[in-house]
């Protein structure tokens, strides 16, 4: 895709989502709330473990390597992580590499960002975690999965792939279209 057309797609997916889940009924916030905080806290999670491990001089050394792709990272979790907030999200910039990579890193805060992106660790990072601290990562890594999963198995604008790709899949159904199966009720409880 070219560099203006992803900017441009952009801007319109976030303004999409936005108004869509402004929309949304208080009982479908709610469901989405209780998912969210608990991402947020396991990213966090993640984060400390990374942390521990050096991660963020390790990435700083390689200049964000692994962004290289992250233009298909943002997925509509990370959007209602603002949108939750009623925030706006990083204006993204798709001359970059990563449209969120600023010239001194991410431009997300960790707890708003993509599954890619934060359950991801290179080789180098890896063997520098602990061995319970790397048990206790992949056991983090699992159930974050698992609570991105549960959004994506409800809404047809929700996947773990990023907006972009999943933005042409709905073909102008709403981002919050329950799926095949799915129940419109706020009290399904968080796992």
């Amino acid at each position: 895709m070219h560099y203006r057309y992803r900017q441009q797609l952009w801007a319109q997916i976030v303004t999409e989502a936005r108004d869509q889940y402004l929309a949304l009924k208080q009982n479908e916030k709610d469901w989405l709330e209780a998912r969210l905080g608990k991402i947020a806290y396991l990213q966090q999670q993640l984060n400390h473990l990374f942390v521990a491990a050096k991660g963020e001089q390790h990435c700083q050394n390689c200049a964000g390597g692994c962004c290289h792709a992250g233009h298909n990272h943002m997925n509509l979790v990370n959007l209602l992580q603002y949108f939750s907030c009623q925030e706006q999200p990083p204006d993204a910039d798709f001359y970059r590499n990563c449209p969120f990579l600023g010239d001194k890193g991410c431009l997300l805060s960790v707890g708003r960002r993509p599954y890619n992106c934060i359950s991801f660790i290179c080789d180098i990072i890896e063997t520098s975690l602990s061995e319970k601290d790397l048990a206790t990562f992949c056991r983090l890594e699992g159930e974050l999965r698992r609570h991105y999963l549960a959004v994506a198995q409800r809404y047809e604008g929700a996947a773990m792939t990023g907006l972009l790709l999943q933005y042409r899949r709905l073909q102008e159904r709403s981002f919050f279209q329950l799926k095949s199966g799915a129940k419109a009720e706020g009290n399904i409880p968080c796992h």
